[in-house]
């Protein structure tokens, strides 16, 4: 529906005309200056990324962990047979050859069909 009124609405929230100042400090409100946000949000308003640079003292894991596998994963080699392996992973499996987390499923979906019934009857 529309409304007719012989001024526009308030503007309660209009975007900020010029940037935020920038604060490069940690836990410091910031965006970026082509972001034209309401200046009242400045309190509200977390950008999580990471550091431009690190501080003295910090690691940086993802970076490791990069380096670390640049080279590929490295995979153990198998001591097992082929058929050992076929034969451990049936003895994983139940009585009917299903997973065990297929009971949990089970059990979980009896559960509601009893508490369906419970409830509406």
């Amino acid at each position: 529906t529309h409304t007719v009124s012989p001024r526009p609405p308030p503007r309660l929230c209009p975007p900020a005309e010029e940037a935020p100042a920038i604060a490069e400090s940690p836990g410091a409100a910031w965006w970026p200056g082509e972001w034209r946000l309401p200046s009242a949000f400045q309190h509200a308003l977390w950008v999580v990324a990471p550091p431009k640079e690190l501080e003295p003292g910090l690691t940086d894991i993802t970076a490791e962990l990069r380096a670390e596998q640049s080279n590929g994963p490295k995979v153990a080699s198998s001591q097992f047979s082929e058929s050992e392996k076929r034969a451990d992973v049936h003895r994983a499996l139940g009585k009917q050859g299903e997973s065990p987390a297929w009971f949990g499923v089970k059990v979980g979906l009896i559960s509601l069909v009893i508490a369906w019934i419970w409830l509406t009857f």
